[in-house]
């Protein structure tokens, strides 16, 4: 007997904001992720959990957020059945992150 997975898919409508979450500029996550970020992006926006299963599938309109722990997470859309998606992204162990994190939430301290 096929079970009809559609039906267990919780369909939220939008993403929860955390109180220790900043929105970040295309810039300024540019600068977090490094001399690499074009491909990091790339894996990280093909690369996220969503329970429709289909594949290749893509992270669209996506808002990126820094926590407290100088880690980001990019909030959006699966490019396939249109059910926000995310992925985190653990950068506070690099070196030198937490000035640029800094620098950061300063510029947007008050944008939030």
């Amino acid at each position: 007997m096929k079970k009809n997975y559609w039906k267990l898919i919780k369909n939220r409508k939008e993403h929860s904001i955390y109180s220790d979450e900043i929105e970040i500029g295309p810039l300024q996550l540019r600068l977090m992720l490094g001399d690499d970020w074009e491909e990091e992006l790339a894996l990280f926006t093909e690369t996220f959990f969503c329970d429709c299963g289909f594949q290749p599938r893509t992270l669209t309109n996506f808002k990126c957020y820094l926590n407290e722990l100088n880690d980001i997470t990019l909030k959006g859309w699966c490019s396939e059945c249109n059910t926000i998606a995310a992925r985190y992204i653990e950068t506070g162990e690099r070196e030198g992150i937490d000035n640029i994190a800094d620098k950061i939430r300063k510029l947007n301290q008050g944008r939030s």
